[in-house]
C-alpha cells in the first residue's frame, strides 16, 4: 500500500521544500494587488459528453458594477488540434442569473442546466449542444435545487422543496411553527425537499418521494457534500442521500436510500443511520458507492464504501489514509475510483481499485508545472478533466487522456487559457515545512517569503489559521479561506505562515482525529511550535507577529491571543469562540459537530466542563492584543452573537478592537464587492498595526 504521508514531496505542488528563495533578485513583474483579482475567471463543473469527445463547464466572472457573479456555460472538444484555432472554448449560454449544474443529455445533443427562470426562481433549461436558444422545461413553483437525466434521456429528476404556508394562512397570521434542531435565524417551518420526475418531451412533473424526511440540502457537519440524485443504469431506481427530517442541524442523520421510479417505494441500503453521503451507482448498476467516516467516530477521514444495489453489508474500499471529502468518481470499467484528496500542503488524485493498493498520481505534468487538481470529471473512455492551479498558476481546465496509462505524466493537456493574463505578475515563493509539537504530534504547513526576500534579514510574520478544522491550507492560487491574502501580505514585506495543525485532514486519519476533545490546547501547541521553528531560523522579527483566522481558524486565533502574548495584532473572522452557543444557535450541522467533537452536549456530565474550558470566550479577559472582528449578519454556521460577545469582552476593558458587520453575509461574503472589502479590511488592519 502506498502511504499518502510518505508521498508528501510529490504532492506538495508548486513548492520548493524547505529552501529559501534567492536573495535580492529583482522581480520581472509587479506584485499582484487586490484589485487585480477582479479579472480572475472561476472554472467549475466540468462534464464530459456521453462519448467523451466534448467537455462542458461553467466559467464565472465578477461583475463589480452590479455586485454579482456572472456565469457562462461553455463547451470545448476534449482532443484534436483545436487549441490554435482561436475559437474554443465556445460559449453556449451567458447572461442568465444563477446558471449552474450543466448535465449532458444521454444522446449528447443537448445540455440541461439550472438558471433563474419563471418568477425569478431556479428552473431547468435545455440548450442544444451545438448552440441555440435555451428553453425552460416545465415550471417548479418552489425552485429547482438539483437535476439528473434518466439513462434513456426521456426524464429529468429534480429536487424541489415542499410548499410552505399558504397565502391565506400567512394573511391570517396563522404562522406559528415548531422549532427543533434549527439555527437561530429560522423564521418559518423547515420544508423537506423531495424528488420529482419531469418528462423532457412535455407533460406534468410527478412527485416521487414524500413525507417528513428530506433529500440532503444543507452542509454536513464534518465532510461530505450535497449531491444530485443518481439514476441506476437501467433507469429503474434512483439513489440519494436522505436526511431524517428537514432541520438544518440534523445533517448528520443521513442514509443512502434507493427509490423505485415506478412505485416510489424507498429502500434503505445499509444499517448505519448517520453520516452517509454522495452516493453513486457502479457502471453495471450492481453496486452503490458512498462516503462514510473511517472512524473512530465521525471525527475522522471520509472513505469510499460500497454496498450491493439491493442493500446489504457495506465494504470499506478506501485503503489509503486520505480524506475523500467530496470528489470521487467511478472508473468506466467499474473496477475502482478516482478521488481528490488533501495530501500535505497540496491536493492530489488518488486511484483506488476495488481490490489492491491505492496509488497517488503525484506530479501532474512537468516538474515546472506541478498542479493541485479539483473539480474532477471522468469520461466513458477513461480520460479525466479537472480544474487545477498552484500558487503561481491561475486556475485552468486540464485533461489527462487516460488516467491509468503508464505515460500519464507526459500526457497532461491544458484545455483553457481563460486566466492567461495572470502570468504578468510577480508572485512570492512558498515552501512546505514540517515540524513536531512538544507532545510528538507531527504537523505541516506553508511558509511564504516576502517579495524581494533578502537572506539574513528578519521580517514581520503573519500566521493564518485555516477553518474547518477538517480542512487544510493548500498551495492554491486563490483557493481556501486565505484567498489573496498570502500574496498581499508578502507584497507588504511579511512572512506568511499557514499551519496545518492537528484536526487538519491532510496528514492522515490519526492527525485529524487528534483534535477529539482537544479543541484548543493541542492545535495551539502545534501553531506555537511551528512559530518557534521559524524563529530559530533567524528570519522572524519577533516584535511584529500577527495572527489571523476564519471560522475554526478564528476560534484558534482567539485561543492563541488569550493564552499567549506575543502578538502585535489579530484578526478574528466569523470566529467560533463559544461552544455552547455553537451547539444551541448554529445551523449547517454545527450542533452535531460540537456534540461529536467534544464528546457530548453541554448538558452531558462527561462533556459539560469542556464546553467552558475549551471555549476562548472563557479566557477573553486575558486578551490584550489589538483585534479586528468581522462577521456576516446572516451567518448561521458561526452566529454573529459570538462576535458580539468577543467584542464586548475587549471593548469593556479598553483593548483596541474594531467590529465590522457584513450585511447579509453567511460565513464569508458571497458577493464580489463585500468579499473584496472583507479582504481589504483584514489587510489594512494588519498593515496599520504592524
Amino acid at each position: 500500500m502506498h502511504r499518502i504521508a510518505a508521498l508528501l514531496p510529490a504532492a506538495a505542488l508548486a513548492l520548493t521544500t524547505g529552501v529559501a528563495p534567492h536573495s535580492g533578485v529583482p522581480a520581472p513583474h509587479p506584485p499582484i494587488a487586490l484589485r487585480d483579482y477582479r479579472a480572475l475567471t472561476g472554472i467549475t463543473s466540468p462534464a464530459f459528453s456521453p462519448g467523451g469527445g466534448r467537455i462542458a463547464f461553467i466559467a464565472q466572472k465578477a461583475d463589480f458594477a452590479h455586485d454579482r457573479y456572472d456565469a457562462s456555460l461553455m463547451v470545448l472538444p476534449s482532443g484534436g488540434n483545436w487549441a490554435t484555432a482561436g475559437s474554443w472554448p465556445r460559449t453556449l449560454v451567458s447572461g442568465m442569473r444563477g446558471l449552474q449544474s450543466p448535465r449532458w443529455a444521454p444522446n449528447g445533443r443537448s445540455i440541461a442546466f439550472i438558471a433563474r427562470g419563471t418568477k425569478k426562481r431556479a428552473q431547468i433549461f435545455l440548450v442544444p449542444a451545438g448552440g441555440g436558444k435555451p428553453r425552460q422545461l416545465g415550471f417548479a413553483p418552489n425552485g429547482v435545487e438539483q437535476i439528473a437525466w434518466s439513462p434513456d434521456g426521456r426524464t429529468i429528476a429534480y429536487v424541489m422543496p415542499d410548499n410552505g404556508l399558504s397565502a391565506k394562512a400567512k394573511a391570517a397570521h396563522h404562522d406559528l411553527f415548531t422549532i427543533h434542531n434549527d439555527d437561530y435565524q429560522i423564521h418559518a417551518a423547515p420544508r423537506p425537499s423531495h424528488i420529482w420526475l419531469l418528462p423532457v418531451a412535455g407533460g406534468r412533473a410527478r412527485q416521487l418521494t414524500f413525507g417528513p424526511t428530506s433529500v440532503l440540502e444543507n452542509p454536513p457537519p464534518f465532510a461530505g457534500s450535497v449531491t444530485a440524485p443518481v439514476w441506476s443504469p437501467n433507469g429503474k431506481s434512483i439513489v440519494f442521500t436522505r436526511q431524517i427530517d428537514a432541520n438544518d442541524s440534523d445533517t448528520d442523520k443521513t442514509t443512502i436510500v434507493s427509490v423505485s421510479v415506478a412505485t416510489g417505494a424507498v429502500h434503505v441500503l445499509t444499517n448505519t443511520p448517520s453520516f452517509e453521503y454522495t452516493p453513486s451507482f457502479s457502471p453495471d448498476g450492481k453496486t452503490v458507492a458512498f462516503l462514510y467516516p473511517k472512524g473512530p467516530g465521525p471525527l475522522s477521514q471520509m472513505n469510499v464504501y460500497t454496498v450491493p444495489a439491493g442493500g446489504g453489508a457495506m465494504h470499506d474500499v478506501g485503503a489509503h489514509d486520505g480524506d475523500v471529502a467530496t470528489e470521487y468518481r467511478w472508473l468506466p470499467n467499474g473496477r475502482g475510483f478516482l478521488g481528490i484528496v488533501n495530501v500535505g500542503v497540496g491536493t492530489d488524485i488518488v486511484y483506488q481499485p476495488l481490490g489492491g493498493a491505492p496509488m497517488l498520481l503525484g506530479r501532474l505534468g512537468s516538474r515546472a508545472l506541478r498542479l493541485a487538481p479539483s473539480q474532477l470529471a471522468v469520461s466513458s473512455k477513461g480520460a479525466i478533466a479537472f480544474v487545477a492551479d498552484n500558487a503561481r498558476t491561475a486556475p485552468e481546465l486540464y485533461l489527462l487522456p487516460n488516467i491509468l496509462s503508464a505515460n500519464t505524466r507526459g500526457a497532461l493537456v491544458r484545455l483553457t487559457s481563460l486566466n492567461a493574463a495572470f502570468v504578468n505578475y510577480a508572485y512570492p515563493t512558498s515552501v512546505a515545512m514540517k515540524w513536531q509539537a512538544p507532545d510528538g504530534q507531527w504537523n505541516d504547513g506553508i511558509l511564504t517569503y516576502p517579495n524581494g526576500y533578502v537572506a539574513g534579514k528578519r521580517y514581520p510574520l503573519v500566521v493564518y489559521n485555516h477553518g474547518g478544522p477538517e480542512a487544510a491550507s493548500s498551495e492554491n492560487f486563490i483557493g481556501g479561506e486565505i484567498g489573496p491574502l498570502r500574496d498581499l501580505f508578502a507584497a507588504h514585506g511579511y512572512l506568511v505562515f499557514e499551519p496545518n495543525y492537528r484536526g487538519s485532514d491532510n496528514l492522515g486519519n490519526a492527525h485529524e482525529h487528534a483534535i477529539y476533545r482537544n479543541p484548543g490546547v493541542g492545535p495551539a501547541s502545534d501553531v506555537m511550535s511551528g512559530i518557534q521553528q521559524l524563529e530559530h531560523r533567524g528570519i522572524v522579527d519577533t516584535a511584529r507577529i500577527a495572527v489571523v483566522g476564519h471560522s475554526y481558524g478564528g476560534y484558534l486565533t482567539t485561543w492563541l491571543i488569550s493564552h499567549y502574548h506575543i502578538w502585535r495584532t489579530a484578526v478574528v473572522a466569523d470566529g467560533a469562540v463559544d461552544w455552547t452557543e455553537e451547539y444551541e444557535l448554529a445551523g449547517d450541522g454545527n450542533m452535531a459537530w460540537t456534540r461529536y467533537s467534544l464528546g457530548g452536549s453541554p448538558w452531558n456530565p462527561r462533556s459539560a466542563a469542556l464546553y467552558r474550558t475549551g471555549s476562548p470566550i472563557t479566557y477573553a479577559g486575558q486578551i490584550t492584543t489589538p483585534t479586528l472582528i468581522l462577521s456576516g449578519t446572516a451567518d448561521i454556521t458561526v452566529p454573529i452573537t459570538e462576535s458580539f460577545a468577543l467584542y464586548h469582552a475587549l471593548a469593556s476593558r479598553h483593548v483596541p478592537v474594531r467590529f465590522i458587520g457584513i450585511p447579509g453575509a453567511h460565513h464569508t461574503p458571497q458577493d464580489p464587492v463585500h468579499l473584496e472589502l472583507y479582504y481589504r479590511a483584514i489587510l489594512q488592519w494588519v498593515v496599520a498595526h504592524m
